[in-house]
């Protein structure tokens, strides 16, 4: 669902405390001009609003309509995310004000760019489509909330492990490489997904968990040194059924 209500960016901006649009897009973590092209289309993403509600404890009802949940809906919200939160997730689910002190959600955004399990995705794009919700002292155990970001897999190198339409959590922060682990790794303008390993003399290969692809092999004091990246460490994965 988007809102077409044409005040929601209004109140998003005094949500927040903010008083322009480029201050909204830094802390959505979106362009300047996704937020220009929503204030002119009059159509504003549900994950900005549950991101803004999420962060500062308030009603998404205030938000997207101007008003407060009545008592019976709050309650019924609030009993319907307690079940979500004693999984540890919440897909999108508003987190109501009174539960925040007993379980802190963080907002991670879920971006456009695709991560190939196969050939290089080309798929590159930062641009958020929307956000879900994890458990603070999950993320935090984990690495680095602020720094972490959600990506779709697409193909089936790293089969059956990660799985063609995946979705993965990458800490961007955690970009030294230790051996065996699971990085997202760009060459060129390319990105892939790949099991990483390190070899004296400055070599690495990135390995796919199906046999049937070949290795990979990176000398980084040869011609592609310049256009090897690590985007980060995938820290968990999880999968639609």
């Amino acid at each position: 669902m988007n809102t077409s209500t044409p005040d929601t960016l209004d109140r998003l901006l005094q949500s927040a405390g903010l008083r322009r649009d480029s201050q909204l897009a830094e802390l959505l973590g979106v362009s300047p001009q996704a937020v220009s092209q929503a204030r002119r289309k009059g159509r504003i993403p549900d994950g900005w609003v549950l991101k803004v509600a999420s962060r500062f404890g308030l009603s998404t009802d205030w938000i997207f309509f101007g008003k407060e949940p009545d008592a019976a809906s709050g309650s019924a919200s609030h009993t319907d995310n307690e079940q979500r939160l004693a999984r540890g997730l919440s897909f999108f689910g508003e987190v109501p004000a009174g539960r925040r002190n007993a379980i802190d959600l963080v907002m991670i955004p879920l971006v456009s760019a695709r991560l190939a399990a196969g050939t290089g995705s080309l798929e590159t794009s930062g641009d958020v489509l929307s956000y879900f919700s994890f458990r603070q002292d999950w993320l935090c155990r984990k690495g680095n909330p602020d720094k972490m970001v959600l990506m779709k897999v697409c193909g089936d190198s790293m089969e059956p492990d990660i799985r063609h339409g995946d979705m993965v959590l990458i800490d961007q922060s955690k970009n030294q490489i230790f051996g065996h682990a699971i990085y997202a790794m760009g060459i060129n303008e390319e990105i892939y997904i790949k099991q990483v390993e390190t070899f004296p003399g400055g070599q690495l290969v990135l390995r796919s968990r199906n046999p049937g692809y070949s290795p990979i092999h990176v000398d980084l004091h040869g011609d592609l040194a310049a256009t090897v990246r690590v985007i980060g460490r995938v820290i968990w994965c999880c999968r639609e059924i």
